[in-house]
């Protein structure tokens, strides 16, 4: 009789499928990123060098940008506040995410905060 079981086919079937879900979101950040010219800049964020702060009203809320001391484990320059709550904010190899915009990649950290003001939609940053 054959080794191959229904056990072990439907968890080859598993494996599978969850290998295609992951494949899909990463290959779709890889073809965004193809038309991105490098600038030779791309690591300037994980010693905080060319952050900007701000402060503005951005769609009837509140966005901040204040500059940290960057030498902390999850402190990359720069914090970022919605509203007076603070957005958690990541640098990834090409660019910045947040919590709101975890699968989108943008250049600045200003621009990662008015995304996610995009995304709350007028709810609050909890």
């Amino acid at each position: 009789m054959s080794d191959l079981t229904r056990r072990r086919m439907l968890g080859r079937t598993a494996a599978v499928a969850a290998g295609i879900a992951l494949a899909a979101p990463a290959a779709q950040a890889m073809a965004a990123d193809a038309g991105t010219p490098a600038t030779g800049h791309e690591h300037d964020h994980h010693t905080g060098g060319g952050h900007q702060p701000f402060d503005e009203v951005y769609e009837g809320r509140r966005i901040e940008g204040r500059l940290t001391a960057g030498g902390g484990h999850h402190d990359f320059g720069i914090a970022v506040f919605v509203d007076g709550r603070p957005l958690h904010i990541m640098p990834r190899g090409n660019g910045w995410i947040s919590v709101m915009n975890h699968y989108e990649v943008f250049d600045s950290p200003y621009e990662v905060t008015r995304a996610a003001v995009r995304a709350l939609r007028g709810v609050n940053l909890v």
